[in-house]
């Protein structure tokens, strides 16, 4: 028997962490002043009867929250829970319904610390489950179907809307209200969705899963290191950094101008911090790559990661202990 076929016999395991997806209005025409995450995971999988199609599959609710309200320590449960499902043998992959506010930032925690090669889907929607034209049930639709598919296998963490295929490192959150939100603007898709298919076009080369050292997580990983991130803006006030660099952070990422660069005043304030600081960038799209003076400051650069994934990235280094140049290895790489 191949592995497609002994897949087909495997479970999908779903879990249901709420979010606009699970997300009900009092108008069907309301698709801003929803509450997020009233519905359970059951109740969607019951109104999309052509998941049958892709079966065995059986369902958790980890939580039911607006994505907004996400922590670090209920990343810390999805992880280990994650962890659990995909170690079993009989199970073949896992869906995640989540939020679109902060999905981007749970994918790549997943990413980084579930050791496994079964393909993990997060998937959501822009439109509450009460909404005319609601997404969501395509969404549900194509993430599972992606997590059945043996092509999946191998590839970390996808996050699947609009029927595109994105890898969870890359992948941002574009637009406010827009089904097509998710995008990696450096890179581009991974794959698309079409004719009940998932198609693949690039695979992404930094480590994951399987192949990250942060995976899986530690037993005695019980929170995680307080990381901030400073948002830089022209006219940025003293005050403000002051208030930054008085709280009790264990790392900063710098959401730096341009090429994550700081106003010279700001870089003469930072550098006197004893914590790791690395700099990220504001902008879209683009490499933060060290500068001359990164060395004499004892900067760190977020290489092609943004200020929010780069705080996940650091947060990990430091759980593990690591200094300087292991961190900065932990962005050359990841």
């Amino acid at each position: 028997m191949d592995m497609a076929t002994r897949d087909e016999k495997k479970k999908i395991v779903i879990i249901g962490t709420g979010g606009t997806i699970a997300g009900q209005s009092a108008s069907d025409a309301d698709l801003t002043g929803y509450q997020a995450g009233a519905i359970g995971v059951d109740d969607l999988l019951s109104s999309v009867p052509e998941l049958g199609d892709y079966g065995p599959l059986e369902s958790k609710q980890l939580c039911n929250i607006d994505s907004s309200d996400m922590t670090t320590d209920l990343w810390l449960s999805l992880s280990r829970l994650v962890q659990k499902e995909v170690a079993r043998e009989d199970v073949a992959g896992v869906v995640i319904t989540h939020g679109t506010d902060t999905m981007e930032e749970s994918a790549y925690f997943l990413h980084l610390t579930v050791s496994t090669d079964k393909p993990i889907v997060m998937t959501g929607s822009m439109r509450p489950a009460s909404a005319i034209s609601a997404d969501g049930p395509l969404n549900l639709l194509n993430a599972v179907l992606t997590a059945r598919s043996p092509e999946a296998r191998g590839k970390g963490v996808i996050v699947t809307l609009n029927n595109y295929l994105d890898c969870a490192r890359d992948v941002t959150k574009q637009n406010t209200t827009d089904v097509a939100t998710f995008a990696s603007p450096l890179f581009g898709h991974q794959g698309l969705i079409q004719g009940g298919q998932s198609h693949w076009y690039y695979v992404s080369t930094r480590r994951h899963t399987k192949a990250s050292e942060f995976a899986p997580l530690a037993a005695d990983v019980r929170a995680l290191p307080e990381v901030g991130i400073l948002y830089l803006y022209g006219g940025v006030s003293a005050q403000y950094v002051e208030s930054i660099k008085a709280l009790p952070w264990q790392g900063l990422v710098i959401a730096g101008l341009g090429h994550g660069i700081l106003p010279t005043w700001v870089e003469k304030e930072v550098k006197q911090l004893s914590i790791p600081v690395v700099r990220a960038s504001r902008v879209a799209g683009g490499m933060v790559s060290a500068l001359p003076d990164d060395g004499i400051n004892q900067f760190l650069t977020a290489d092609t990661l943004n200020p929010a994934k780069a705080r996940i990235l650091l947060m990990l280094g430091l759980a593990k202990g690591y200094g300087d140049k292991e961190l900065q290895d932990a962005f050359n790489h990841y």
